[in-house]
């Protein structure tokens, strides 16, 4: 490639967006973590119940599963049915691979406005304890469709190209 985008750059960058991808999933997971452990010390030892320790785990324990789907797991290791797969050809695997993603891709394109649709109508919502907007707390669910779109288009270029078989 010419340019400034040389194909070292570009697996450079990917390589920090990867890293910066599985910090910010650490920290969201450890939030979650914190928040679990700090609840059950004030249930249990100084039976003092905290509301904002529920909420904080909750939202960050959604972020966290979210976030890892869609920029952590590779999309050949997120749950799939592969017996028929697992029985066919290296080209057939191909094909499979190519037409489910294509049809993961439609799908997940029909839910974005669905999606960004519900989310403005949770504009006008809090949450019960921290009062933060809901949409802020859900709106992980279309950062997840949009890395995981990504992720798919991706994989069916990589299917395309010439060294598909490293991408099965």
């Amino acid at each position: 490639m010419t340019g400034f985008l040389s194909q070292e750059t570009l697996v450079a960058f990917g390589r920090l967006l990867k890293k910066a991808a599985n910090t910010i999933g650490v920290l969201l997971f450890l939030t979650a973590f914190c928040g679990f452990i700090v609840q059950i010390f004030y249930r249990y030892v100084l039976n003092l119940p905290l509301l904002w320790t529920e909420e904080v785990t909750m939202i960050a324990f959604i972020w966290a599963v979210f976030w890892a789907a869609a920029f952590i797991t590779p999309i050949r290791e997120h749950v799939s049915f592969d017996v028929v797969y697992e029985m066919v050809s290296v080209k057939k695997r191909r094909i499979f691979s190519i037409i489910s993603m294509v049809v993961l891709i439609i799908a997940f394109c029909m839910l974005v406005p669905h999606t960004l649709d519900y989310l403005e109508f949770l504009m006008r919502k809090k949450s019960a304890v921290l009062r933060l907007p809901m949409h802020w707390i859900y709106g992980c669910y279309f950062l997840f469709l949009c890395g995981f779109i990504i992720q798919a288009v991706h994989r069916v270029w990589k299917l395309l190209g010439k060294d598909w078989q490293d991408n099965i």
